[in-house]
């Protein structure tokens, strides 16, 4: 039986440091993935878990919530296998309103037990302004006023937007009310590869 994965195993295996992993060519053929496929092994389908009498889905799953950054890897940093059945949710920042709609879906699905919303230093989010994305949409498409009610998730203080996503779940009235008392987040540091829980 495989072992119950916690907050605290995620947490407990931080010990990341970043790898110069070799840079892809995408027209050329991927060596990687030919490794990858060599030694895959097949993964079960909802239906045949279901049919040799295993829970499909996993129930009380973990929701990781972070940034799309290639430096931010945390199949990495929480030293992720696929046994652990913890969900991955990456996007600008790893902002929580873009997303909310599909988080709703895979908890319905999946019931998930914790959220972690995790942000990282020197986030691409803290380098863009607002105003700027949207003076080169305005330029792009002249006339669609809807460019001026978008958001993009430009931030300023990188541990006040974790506590700005936190919020978010907290008051939905659709997300369960343990959910979000369980929600936690932290900062992940790239030059030292640890985690710093997030006061909220």
């Amino acid at each position: 039986m495989a072992e119950k994965v916690t907050v605290e195993t995620l947490l407990q295996r931080n010990r990341y440091t970043l790898s110069n992993a070799p840079k892809l060519n995408i027209e050329s053929p991927n060596p990687r993935k030919r490794e990858y496929a060599i030694s895959h092994q097949p993964l079960p389908l909802l239906a045949e878990l279901k049919a040799m009498g295993l829970p499909a889905p996993r129930k009380d799953r973990i929701l990781v919530i972070t940034c799309a950054d290639h430096r931010s890897v945390p199949e990495d940093f929480l030293r992720l296998q696929t046994r652990d059945a913890v969900l991955v949710m990456r996007n600008v920042c790893g902002h929580v309103e873009p997303i909310l709609t599909g988080i709703l879906a895979l908890d319905y699905f999946v019931k998930f037990s914790d959220i972690l919303i995790i942000h990282h230093t020197d986030c691409g989010a803290s380098h863009f302004k607002e105003a700027d994305i949207r003076a080169e949409l305005k330029a792009r498409a002249p006339g669609h006023a809807e460019v001026d009610t978008m958001e993009f998730g430009a931030i300023n203080d990188i541990e006040q937007s974790v506590r700005d996503d936190i919020r978010v779940l907290r008051i939905s009235p659709f997300i369960k009310k343990e959910l979000a008392e369980r929600t936690v987040g932290f900062v992940y540091n790239l030059k030292t590869g640890l985690l710093y829980p997030v006061e909220d």
